[in-house]
């Protein structure tokens, strides 16, 4: 299988996995969203670990965690990812499925101007006409929906943000991520205490 080939065939088998998210999360009806979200953060934390300790990459966690002053564009990013996470969980709480979508619809658009205003990439005229119909279609969507649906908008910004700041951090997807749910691991636990104990 060509790298190509493997990089769709991926590409579609995550898609699928985050359009069912919807319905799991669904599953919690009647659970607050902020101990569905507790419960995110300490359960990917976890699991990363695991997958670190499978793969025996603890050395970039090591080295990241053992100089503190560097990780304020990691924390930045983990307030960022719980704040996304959560409105979406709030979002299939709350049965706005179609705003959530929407959301990470207009997600590529939010990342394409981060990347024009802050990193000064350029783009083609062939990537011009596809960010055009982009913006056509979410103008569809909009006007059916008769308002700015706030939670779109958050999760779009929110989503693009973190991506550009994640391409800051010198950290790869899967320990940056583990180091990002580590610094959200005490608020998993206020959480769940507040939820538990009120």
């Amino acid at each position: 299988m060509s790298e190509s080939t493997r990089g769709v065939a991926l590409g579609l088998v995550a898609y699928s996995m985050w359009g069912l998210f919807p319905l799991f999360f669904a599953l919690f009806d009647g659970v607050p969203a902020l101990e569905i979200l507790a419960h995110r953060v300490l359960w990917s934390c976890l699991f990363l670990a695991l997958v670190i300790c499978v793969l025996r990459r603890w050395a970039p966690i090591r080295d990241a965690l053992a100089h503190p002053r560097r990780l304020g564009r990691v924390l930045c990013c983990a307030i960022l990812i719980a704040l996304n996470w959560g409105l979406y969980i709030y979002a299939v709480e709350t049965q706005h499925v179609l705003q959530a979508s929407l959301g990470y619809f207009m997600t590529p658009l939010v990342n394409v101007a981060l990347g024009m205003l802050v990193l000064k990439e350029r783009i083609t005229p062939m990537q011009g006409t596809a960010i055009v119909l982009a913006l056509l279609a979410i103008g569809v969507q909009l006007v059916q929906l008769g308002s700015l649906p706030w939670i779109s908008c958050t999760l779009a910004v929110s989503f693009g943000t973190y991506g550009l700041l994640r391409k800051q951090v010198q950290l790869d997807g899967l320990s940056g991520l583990l180091v990002e749910t580590l610094l959200l691991l005490s608020l998993g636990f206020l959480l769940l205490g507040w939820v538990v104990c009120p």
